[in-house]
């Protein structure tokens, strides 16, 4: 009896999440109605094996551009450079930054669960649990399996991570570096994705209008792009 129930468990956990390319609406509707512990574990396996691939694949490069750009400050010694660098090569290097990446992974998601609560909660007047919450964050953020399928090959094809899936592409060359450039870019039609999937089980899960939920969270997370644009970017730190 056990074994059947786990089964036709396992069972709906996938269909949910092959559901989030496909049905979306329905998927959110399930989970609005039963979320297990499946529900969470099995998309945050996915995105953590995601994640480990990634940096096997694209770590090194990324460490490269990131030499290249602490080489290039010339506010920092050149004593203080050599340090650095060694520092990030020997952390390339050890099995335990996979560990870490996993902790950080478990804290980001958590984070962003925890936030997105607090506009379902406090700003849309809906109710819901932190649990059902963190299941929309988990199932929405699945998108990225999509993104990592287009932009790796892209990336190794290109050596470099610099790879335009944004707004961007709608702006001519000439405005590369410029202030409404970075904030194109960093409106991604990944992320755009992954932020209409929130909307979306947000207004579901918190049984609120679908259109005031979409609102305000799509407008939360513009004006969190145009500030990291303007006040990172511009400093070169991202």
């Amino acid at each position: 009896m056990d074994e059947h129930n786990t089964h036709d468990e396992n069972k709906t956990v996938i269909q949910r999440i092959l559901g989030i390319f496909l049905a979306p609406r329905a998927t959110f509707s399930a989970l609005a109605q039963s979320i297990g512990m499946l529900d969470l574990l099995a998309p945050f396996l996915i995105l953590l094996v995601l994640s480990v691939g990634s940096q096997r694949l694209v770590g090194p490069l990324t460490l490269e551009e990131q030499e290249q750009r602490i080489l290039q400050r010339e506010d920092i010694p050149d004593e203080q450079k050599d340090a650095i660098l060694e520092r990030m090569e020997g952390a390339l290097s050890k099995p335990s930054r996979y560990l870490l990446g996993g902790i950080t992974l478990i804290i980001w998601y958590a984070i962003l669960g925890g936030v997105i609560m607090f506009f379902g909660a406090f700003i849309l007047s809906g109710q819901a649990t932190y649990r059902d919450t963190l299941a929309v964050v988990l199932y929405a953020n699945l998108v990225g399996v999509v993104e990592s399928i287009v932009k790796i090959p892209l990336i190794l094809q290109t050596g470099t991570t610099k790879v335009e899936t944004g707004l961007a592409l709608l702006l001519p060359g000439s405005l590369d570096g410029t202030l409404i450039y970075r904030f194109f870019h960093r409106l991604d039609f990944f992320a755009m994705w992954k932020v209409f999937l929130v909307t979306l089980g947000v207004a579901l899960i918190y049984k609120v209008e679908e259109k005031k939920a979409r609102t305000v969270l799509f407008g939360a997370w513009v004006l969190a792009m145009f500030l990291l644009a303007w006040l990172l970017d511009g400093r070169g730190l991202t």
